[in-house]
């Protein structure tokens, strides 16, 4: 996997430096690309933003005041890493299908407002927090699966699309029962 910064008005491209910020150029932020010269580069690129969301959730779980909603980020943590544990395993498979059920997607995630973590955060915060990472996750690997150059590719997208909206819905689940129908 290689990264790649890109200026969106010039086109000039420039290999990223490890742990670097943006360069600039024509006055702006150049922005970040990815190119995958594997399906092996694809799943690490999945399994480091799995890994990415764990360190979050601890990070935050160990942060905030409430003692709930640091056993709640806990187990966020976990599903997070039940994740990456599947993308180890279909890599080493090296095999990858979509599955045929359906998720049924709340789009709760699409209404709510940006909100930054506090050690003081909510309940309804946290959830917001959460569902607005995993429908991140769920934007960039439909993305990505418009741009694959072929269909091994694209279904691994497209699984990964289905394990972050299952994420999602199970917390907008948990949204709609105890903040939505309490209100």
């Amino acid at each position: 996997m290689k990264i790649m910064y890109v200026c969106d008005k010039c086109g000039k491209q420039q290999e990223a430096v490890h742990d670097s910020t943006a360069p600039q150029c024509c006055g702006y932020e150049m922005s970040e690309k990815v190119n995958f010269d594997s399906v092996d580069d694809i799943l690490d690129f999945a399994i480091e933003k799995e890994v990415d969301a764990q360190h979050f959730y601890n990070e935050w779980s160990e942060k905030v005041k409430n003692p709930a909603i640091g056993e709640m980020l806990k187990e966020l943590a976990l599903q997070e890493k039940g994740h990456e544990e599947h993308l180890r395993r279909v890599k080493s498979r090296g095999e990858l299908k979509p599955s045929e059920k359906h998720i049924t997607d709340l789009k709760i995630a699409d209404y709510l407002i940006e909100i930054v973590p506090t050690e003081d955060m909510d309940y309804q915060q946290a959830l917001t927090i959460a569902m607005e990472r995993e429908q991140s996750s769920v934007n960039l690997y439909k993305t990505l699966a418009k741009l694959a150059p072929d269909d091994t590719i694209q279904n691994l997208f497209l699984n990964l699309v289905e394990e972050e909206v299952q994420h999602k819905a199970r917390l907008e689940d948990e949204y709609d029962e105890n903040i939505l129908r309490e209100n």
